[in-house]
Protein backbone atom coordinates (compact mmCIF):
# COMPACT_ATOMS: atom_id res chain seq x y z
CA UNK A 1 0.00 0.00 0.00
CA UNK A 2 1.37 3.40 -1.01
CA UNK A 3 0.45 5.73 1.83
CA UNK A 4 0.30 9.47 1.24
CA UNK A 5 2.18 11.67 3.70
CA UNK A 6 0.45 14.14 5.98
CA UNK A 7 2.89 16.61 7.57
CA UNK A 8 1.54 19.02 10.18
CA UNK A 9 3.15 21.45 12.58
CA UNK A 10 1.09 20.79 15.69
CA UNK A 11 -0.85 17.80 17.02
CA UNK A 12 -4.53 18.28 16.27
CA UNK A 13 -4.20 19.80 12.80
CA UNK A 14 -4.98 16.35 11.41
CA UNK A 15 -8.55 16.67 12.75
CA UNK A 16 -9.23 18.94 9.79
CA UNK A 17 -8.74 15.90 7.52
CA UNK A 18 -10.37 13.18 9.61
CA UNK A 19 -12.51 11.79 6.78
CA UNK A 20 -9.65 11.98 4.32
CA UNK A 21 -7.42 10.11 6.80
CA UNK A 22 -10.00 7.34 7.13
CA UNK A 23 -10.08 7.03 3.35
CA UNK A 24 -6.36 7.36 2.57
CA UNK A 25 -4.69 6.05 5.76
CA UNK A 26 -1.65 8.33 5.51
CA UNK A 27 1.65 8.32 7.27
CA UNK A 28 1.10 11.10 9.81
CA UNK A 29 4.08 13.27 10.74
CA UNK A 30 3.85 15.97 13.44
CA UNK A 31 6.65 18.40 14.19
CA UNK A 32 5.95 19.76 17.68
CA UNK A 33 4.53 18.03 20.74
CA UNK A 34 1.81 20.70 21.11
CA UNK A 35 3.06 21.87 24.50
CA UNK A 36 3.23 25.55 23.54
CA UNK A 37 4.74 27.66 26.31
CA UNK A 38 3.52 25.82 29.40
CA UNK A 39 0.96 23.17 28.40
CA UNK A 40 1.57 19.41 28.53
CA UNK A 41 2.32 17.52 25.34
CA UNK A 42 -0.70 16.30 23.41
CA UNK A 43 0.83 13.88 20.91
CA UNK A 44 -0.92 10.95 22.63
CA UNK A 45 -4.25 12.39 21.45
CA UNK A 46 -2.96 12.35 17.88
CA UNK A 47 -1.58 8.82 18.24
CA UNK A 48 -5.02 7.63 19.34
CA UNK A 49 -6.65 9.51 16.48
CA UNK A 50 -4.26 7.98 13.94
CA UNK A 51 -5.06 4.49 15.21
CA UNK A 52 -8.78 5.24 14.98
CA UNK A 53 -8.41 6.36 11.36
CA UNK A 54 -6.06 3.62 10.21
CA UNK A 55 -3.20 6.09 9.77
CA UNK A 56 0.36 5.36 10.89
CA UNK A 57 2.49 7.65 13.06
CA UNK A 58 5.56 8.66 11.10
CA UNK A 59 9.22 8.93 12.13
CA UNK A 60 8.67 12.57 13.11
CA UNK A 61 5.93 12.65 15.72
CA UNK A 62 6.29 15.43 18.26
CA UNK A 63 10.07 15.03 18.26
CA UNK A 64 10.72 18.38 19.97
CA UNK A 65 8.66 20.75 22.16
CA UNK A 66 7.29 23.90 20.59
CA UNK A 67 9.81 25.98 22.54
CA UNK A 68 12.69 24.06 20.94
CA UNK A 69 11.43 24.61 17.42
CA UNK A 70 10.86 28.34 17.98
CA UNK A 71 14.31 28.69 19.55
CA UNK A 72 15.81 27.05 16.46
CA UNK A 73 13.95 29.48 14.19
CA UNK A 74 15.20 32.50 16.14
CA UNK A 75 18.76 31.14 16.11
CA UNK A 76 18.68 30.55 12.36
CA UNK A 77 19.23 26.85 12.99
CA UNK A 78 17.70 24.92 10.13
CA UNK A 79 19.12 21.56 11.20
CA UNK A 80 15.99 20.28 13.01
CA UNK A 81 13.97 21.05 9.90
CA UNK A 82 16.50 19.36 7.61
CA UNK A 83 16.55 16.36 9.95
CA UNK A 84 12.76 16.14 9.67
CA UNK A 85 12.97 16.18 5.87
CA UNK A 86 15.57 13.39 5.92
CA UNK A 87 13.64 11.22 8.38
CA UNK A 88 10.35 11.53 6.53
CA UNK A 89 11.92 11.08 3.09
CA UNK A 90 13.64 7.89 4.26
CA UNK A 91 10.28 6.15 4.78
CA UNK A 92 8.21 7.84 2.07
CA UNK A 93 7.05 5.73 -0.85
CA UNK A 94 8.42 7.14 -4.14
CA UNK A 95 5.74 9.21 -5.81
CA UNK A 96 3.45 9.27 -2.77
CA UNK A 97 1.43 12.49 -2.46
CA UNK A 98 2.63 14.92 0.21
CA UNK A 99 -0.03 16.94 2.05
CA UNK A 100 1.28 19.54 4.49
CA UNK A 101 0.07 22.57 6.38
CA UNK A 102 -0.64 25.61 4.20
CA UNK A 103 1.36 28.82 4.17
CA UNK A 104 -1.19 31.21 5.66
CA UNK A 105 1.09 33.54 7.63
CA UNK A 106 -0.72 32.63 10.83
CA UNK A 107 2.08 30.75 12.58
CA UNK A 108 5.73 30.28 11.52
CA UNK A 109 5.69 26.57 12.35
CA UNK A 110 2.67 26.04 10.10
CA UNK A 111 4.52 27.75 7.26
CA UNK A 112 7.73 25.79 7.87
CA UNK A 113 5.75 22.54 7.93
CA UNK A 114 4.78 23.55 4.39
CA UNK A 115 8.46 24.06 3.54
CA UNK A 116 9.26 20.58 4.88
CA UNK A 117 6.45 19.22 2.72
CA UNK A 118 7.94 20.97 -0.32
CA UNK A 119 11.34 19.43 0.31
CA UNK A 120 9.98 15.92 0.89
CA UNK A 121 7.89 16.12 -2.30
CA UNK A 122 10.95 17.23 -4.27
CA UNK A 123 12.86 14.24 -2.94
CA UNK A 124 10.25 11.55 -3.52
CA UNK A 125 8.60 12.98 -6.65
CA UNK A 126 5.08 13.03 -5.22
CA UNK A 127 2.33 15.56 -5.81
CA UNK A 128 2.49 18.47 -3.37
CA UNK A 129 -0.89 19.31 -1.85
CA UNK A 130 -2.31 21.20 1.11
CA UNK A 131 -5.58 21.93 2.90
CA UNK A 132 -7.27 24.88 4.63
CA UNK A 133 -6.16 25.13 8.24
CA UNK A 134 -6.92 28.50 9.87
CA UNK A 135 -8.59 30.09 6.84
CA UNK A 136 -11.81 29.10 5.08
CA UNK A 137 -11.37 28.05 1.45
CA UNK A 138 -14.00 26.94 -1.05
CA UNK A 139 -11.83 25.73 -3.93
CA UNK A 140 -10.01 22.47 -4.53
CA UNK A 141 -11.11 18.85 -4.27
CA UNK A 142 -13.93 18.60 -1.73
CA UNK A 143 -14.74 15.59 0.40
CA UNK A 144 -18.25 15.91 1.85
CA UNK A 145 -18.58 13.63 4.82
CA UNK A 146 -21.56 11.30 5.09
CA UNK A 147 -23.53 11.16 8.32
CA UNK A 148 -21.60 8.22 9.76
CA UNK A 149 -18.19 9.72 9.04
CA UNK A 150 -19.31 13.10 10.34
CA UNK A 151 -20.46 11.45 13.55
CA UNK A 152 -17.08 9.80 14.01
CA UNK A 153 -15.33 13.09 13.31
CA UNK A 154 -17.48 14.93 15.86
CA UNK A 155 -16.61 12.29 18.43
CA UNK A 156 -12.91 12.61 17.62
CA UNK A 157 -13.04 16.40 17.99
CA UNK A 158 -14.81 16.09 21.33
CA UNK A 159 -12.26 13.53 22.54
CA UNK A 160 -9.39 15.89 21.67
CA UNK A 161 -10.08 17.96 24.78
CA UNK A 162 -7.08 20.38 24.65
CA UNK A 163 -8.47 21.78 21.38
CA UNK A 164 -12.10 22.16 22.45
CA UNK A 165 -12.07 25.98 22.47
CA UNK A 166 -10.21 26.19 19.16
CA UNK A 167 -12.68 23.78 17.55
CA UNK A 168 -15.65 25.83 18.76
CA UNK A 169 -14.10 29.04 17.43
CA UNK A 170 -13.37 27.41 14.08
CA UNK A 171 -16.93 26.18 13.72
CA UNK A 172 -18.31 29.61 14.55
CA UNK A 173 -16.14 31.09 11.81
CA UNK A 174 -16.78 28.28 9.32
CA UNK A 175 -19.85 26.09 9.95
CA UNK A 176 -18.76 23.73 7.15
CA UNK A 177 -15.35 23.05 8.76
CA UNK A 178 -16.52 19.68 10.07
CA UNK A 179 -18.63 18.41 7.21
CA UNK A 180 -16.39 19.41 4.29
CA UNK A 181 -12.71 18.66 3.81
CA UNK A 182 -10.68 20.13 0.98
CA UNK A 183 -7.42 19.18 -0.69
CA UNK A 184 -5.75 22.02 -2.56
CA UNK A 185 -2.72 22.41 -4.81
CA UNK A 186 0.24 23.79 -2.87
CA UNK A 187 2.66 26.37 -4.12
CA UNK A 188 4.35 29.19 -2.26
CA UNK A 189 7.34 30.91 -3.86
CA UNK A 190 8.87 32.30 -0.64
CA UNK A 191 9.31 35.88 -1.92
CA UNK A 192 11.92 38.06 -0.26
CA UNK A 193 9.31 40.13 1.54
CA UNK A 194 6.00 39.23 3.15
CA UNK A 195 3.75 40.56 5.91
CA UNK A 196 2.52 37.53 7.87
CA UNK A 197 0.14 37.92 10.78
CA UNK A 198 2.55 36.15 13.11
CA UNK A 199 4.92 39.13 12.95
CA UNK A 200 2.26 41.53 14.20
CA UNK A 201 1.04 39.09 16.84
CA UNK A 202 4.60 38.38 17.97
CA UNK A 203 5.49 42.07 18.20
CA UNK A 204 2.41 42.72 20.34
CA UNK A 205 3.28 39.88 22.69
CA UNK A 206 6.91 40.94 22.88
CA UNK A 207 5.78 44.44 23.86
CA UNK A 208 3.59 42.90 26.55
CA UNK A 209 6.53 40.89 27.88
CA UNK A 210 5.10 37.52 26.82
CA UNK A 211 7.79 36.88 24.19
CA UNK A 212 11.42 37.87 24.34
CA UNK A 213 11.91 38.26 20.57
CA UNK A 214 9.68 38.35 17.51
CA UNK A 215 10.03 35.78 14.76
CA UNK A 216 10.35 37.59 11.43
CA UNK A 217 9.60 36.22 7.98
CA UNK A 218 12.62 37.69 6.18
CA UNK A 219 15.15 37.25 8.97
CA UNK A 220 14.12 33.87 10.36
CA UNK A 221 11.48 31.87 8.47
CA UNK A 222 12.28 32.39 4.79
CA UNK A 223 16.01 31.53 5.10
CA UNK A 224 15.18 28.14 6.63
CA UNK A 225 12.54 27.42 3.98
CA UNK A 226 14.84 28.39 1.11
CA UNK A 227 17.73 26.36 2.55
CA UNK A 228 15.55 23.24 2.74
CA UNK A 229 14.78 23.51 -0.97
CA UNK A 230 18.40 24.21 -1.85
CA UNK A 231 19.57 21.12 0.05
CA UNK A 232 17.33 18.96 -2.12
CA UNK A 233 18.08 20.60 -5.45
CA UNK A 234 21.84 21.04 -4.94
Amino acid sequence: MTRPLLIVAHPGHELRLFGWMERERPLLCILTDGSGSVAPARTHYSAALAERCGALPGPVFGVMPDRGWYAAILAGDGQPFADAVAAISAVAHPGAPVIADPVEGYNPMHDLAAAIGDAVALRNGGARLTYPLMASRREGEVLRLDAATLGRKRAAVEAYTPLAEEAEALLRADPLALSEERILPAGFAWPETSDPAYERIGAERASAGVYGRTIRYAAHVRPIAVALRERVTA
